[in-house]
């Protein structure tokens, strides 16, 4: 299982966000389009590349677990056809500010099949978890949005798509960097476990491959033989005549 609740709440309560909502998008930032790329859960697959990582001191450590506490998780529980994780803050961010955001990308095989039958070749996501800064913002905003239309400009790509959000109580990031770590090393296991066992059925039919081509060649051999008449020498060569004394 995904950590948390891949259904949306449908029935979730619109909340009135207020001023204070008003007065941290103010202070919500926008990203570099440019710098923006799909890899480490950890930074978010919309975060600019972290630099070359250095020695945290103690109040870098409290600094972070106070960031954590505040922060609070978001659940989308579908992402709009080829909407990308720069799109998902810029729609965002104007109601809260935005820490990381985490989109799963679709199936390949999915992908592969849709491309051969002559879809679009755009990668598409499936579902997502976005990082807001304040956990009491993140619980309004997706009470605020779920269910509703994403809006934006009239004629938008995704003006008439919903928003599909419910808010993951006492969930942090880290929660889902171990969910997710767990998830692929179970997966990893039961690859292993396939090859193991695909190894082992491949190595019975070559043996049993090689035996058949040995039964074959020795009955290849007496074919011969009869057919040359060799094998009817050889029976009589060892016929033994056997004689009765006579009592």
């Amino acid at each position: 299982m995904v950590p948390g609740d891949r259904d949306a709440d449908s029935g979730a309560e619109k909340l009135n966000v207020g001023d204070e909502l008003q007065s941290d998008a103010e202070m919500a930032h926008s990203g570099d389009d440019d710098d923006y790329f799909v890899g480490d859960i950890d930074a978010g697959n919309d975060e600019p590349e972290a630099k070359k990582q250095k020695l945290l001191s103690e109040k870098d450590v409290e600094r972070a677990q106070k960031t954590e506490r505040k922060s609070g998780v978001v659940y989308m529980s579908r992402v709009p056809p080829y909407m990308k994780p720069i799109q998902v803050r810029h729609m965002l961010e104007k109601y809260a500010q935005i820490g990381r955001i985490y989109l799963i990308e679709e199936d390949e095989n999915r992908r592969k099949r849709r491309v051969k039958s002559g879809g679009n070749r755009r990668r598409q996501f499936e579902e997502g978890w976005i990082e807001f800064k304040n956990k009491k913002y993140a619980k309004a905003v997706a009470g605020m949005l779920n269910n509703t239309k994403m809006g934006g400009k009239r004629h938008g790509f995704y003006h008439d798509d919903l928003w599909n959000l419910k808010y993951l109580p006492k969930f942090k990031w880290r929660h889902l960097v171990e969910q997710l770590a767990s998830e692929k090393a179970a997966k990893e296991q039961r690859l292993q476990t396939e090859i193991s066992q695909s190894r082992r059925e491949l190595d019975a039919y070559m043996k049993n491959v090689e035996r058949a081509k040995k039964m074959s060649g020795m009955q290849a051999k007496r074919q011969a033989k009869i057919d040359s008449g060799k094998e009817v020498k050889e029976m009589e060569a060892r016929t033994r005549n056997v004689w009765q004394r006579d009592v």
